[in-house]
């Protein structure tokens, strides 16, 4: 009996990891992390988010093991494979135009700790958007 409960739990852990997470409806924000050790989310002020949005697009698509899934107005979800070992962690952004912020989430969707990948994958995210020329027009 008690294997087939942890079983069930395990199972029911396993499906949650893997589903990767959307926007939050009522808030407009993209959820909070639940395991700091493997992912990370940070907001970023900006004055044009509409050209930021278009210059954080051709940044995401220009990032090397980097596909884009799933792309709207003001919400992008891209696969990212990790250099070591080729696993699959999710990139969320989203523009939320009512605080002129950019939302970037990234999470490994297997394990407990990620080696410093996402916090990397978001620091050059943000080193990028602050930067680099706005060629988006």
């Amino acid at each position: 009996m008690i294997k087939q409960v942890i079983t069930c739990i395990l199972s029911i852990l396993f499906v949650v990891t893997l589903t990767p997470y959307k926007a939050n409806a009522t808030t407009n924000d993209l959820p909070e992390c639940v395991v700091i050790t493997h992912c990370v989310r940070e907001d970023f002020k900006v004055n044009d988010i509409e050209n930021a949005f278009k210059k954080a697009t051709k940044i995401v698509s220009e990032t090397a093991r980097t596909k884009i899934v799933e792309k709207t107005d003001s919400y992008i979800h891209a696969e990212a494979k990790t250099k070591w070992r080729r696993y699959t962690d999710d990139l969320l952004l989203k523009a939320i135009p009512e605080k002129g912020i950019i939302q970037v989430r990234s999470e490994s969707r297997v394990g407990v700790g990620d080696n410093g990948v996402n916090k990397k994958r978001v620091d050059d995210f943000a080193y990028r958007l602050m930067t680099e020329r706005d060629n988006t027009n």
